[in-house]
């Protein structure tokens, strides 16, 4: 069962998010191109232990953007403007990619306030290879350009084969998951704060900030994700004082997309 959008007013403009469940707190943060529905699958079975909310952060979904400067730790200040705002003074973090990057940041900067850290193929580690630089990310920002315009967008979201393309690079197997999901997905990639983001994430690194986090944490990975390979997760989960590490071999980018069932019961077991 779908919930209802709600809207909050922080200080940077409106923001979108969900929220369902009671319990211990539970913030879903999405990454780079995604918004709540990423955690789609997740929210009503997490909500039976938990109340749980997903946000769209801002320049993705309903969100306003920021205006001026995009920063990670922007982003970080209004995961924690959220949950004031929800009356919410400590929460389990669980973030995909980006949001796995700022789920470290949050955790080092306000340990009293994060009760235990979920890392799903998280960023972290910069991307300065030269395979991000000349390749990668071209193609992310001149994927979101085109997906920004009304006629090539629809085109490509209608097209089973151009969808399964562009998914095959973030999913192991787009063709096991819900085709209208996907389309809900991959329309994210269209998001007017994507380039901000992503410049402002491609080289921040918070490998010193892992070394600082002192809650329970899980570093999940994905065996075949070809945007943050295992080995990133590897390396957090070295610097992490006594993480988990999980590698899920038949998973790429987004592990709660694609194995919904596998992801809630991993993060129920690890935060009871």
């Amino acid at each position: 069962m779908r919930p209802p959008n709600r809207e909050v007013r922080l200080d940077h403009g409106w923001l979108s998010y969900v929220e369902a469940g009671e319990g211990p707190a539970m913030l879903l943060v999405h990454g780079l191109g995604g918004n709540w529905q990423n955690w789609l699958t997740n929210v009503e079975t997490l909500a039976s232990r938990h109340r749980v909310i997903a946000l769209d952060l801002p320049g993705f979904g309903r969100s306003d953007p920021f205006r001026g400067k995009v920063t990670m730790a922007r982003y970080v200040d209004v995961l924690f403007e959220l949950l004031d705002k929800r009356g919410v003074e400590t929460a389990t973090l669980v973030g995909n990619s980006m949001g796995g990057l700022l789920t470290i940041e949050a955790a080092a900067q306000r340990p009293e306030r994060v009760d235990a850290a979920i890392l799903a193929c998280s960023a972290g580690v910069p991307l300065t290879h030269r395979r991000y630089r000349s390749a990668l990310i071209p193609f992310a920002l001149g994927l979101n350009e085109t997906f920004q315009r009304g006629r090539p967008r629809r085109a490509l979201l209608a097209s089973p084969l151009l969808r399964r393309k562009i998914a095959a690079r973030i999913l192991q197997a787009p063709d096991d998951v819900d085709q209208n999901h996907l389309v809900e997905l991959l329309g994210g990639l269209g998001a007017a704060g994507f380039g901000a983001a992503l410049r402002a994430g491609a080289h921040h690194d918070a490998r010193a900030q892992a070394r600082q986090i002192r809650c329970p944490t899980l570093v999940l990975a994905g065996g075949h994700d070809r945007l943050l390979p295992p080995w990133m997760a590897s390396q957090l989960h070295d610097l992490i004082p006594n993480s988990t590490l999980v590698v899920w071999d038949d998973t790429g980018h987004c592990p709660m997309i694609e194995h919904p069932a596998r992801f809630n019961a991993l993060v129920s077991e690890f935060v009871s």
